[in-house]
């Protein structure tokens, strides 16, 4: 399953890193890539929520350390599913509401 590289390393989804390694032609279920991302179907579009779990503090507090949101650490799982278009269209957005709350 998952596997840890050294003490310093992160933990690797298996399945993604076979795919990432061209082992295995596909990639993770994209609910998995997504995580901690869940999406709700509505009727004219998707809802994306955060999911708050405390296993994930670390990953959580290094990437405030690093400035690095959230939405930006699944770039490659966001443009899987939604594309590239409205991944950089998500960049303008956060752009404006950085703009808007003064950052």
């Amino acid at each position: 399953m998952a596997r840890k590289e050294d003490r310093t390393s992160v933990w690797k989804c298996g399945i993604e890193q076979a795919f990432h390694d061209g082992k295995i032609p596909f990639n993770k279920p994209i609910s998995c890539h997504l995580y901690p991302i869940r999406v709700t179907k509505l009727k004219y579009h998707d809802a994306l929520n955060y999911n708050l779990w405390n296993i994930c503090s670390p990953a959580c507090e290094f990437g405030a350390k690093l400035g690095v949101p959230v939405f930006r650490f699944l770039k490659e799982s966001l443009t899987r599913v939604y594309g590239v278009d409205w991944y950089e269209e998500l960049e303008v957005i956060y752009a404006e509401w950085l703009k808007r709350e003064g950052a």
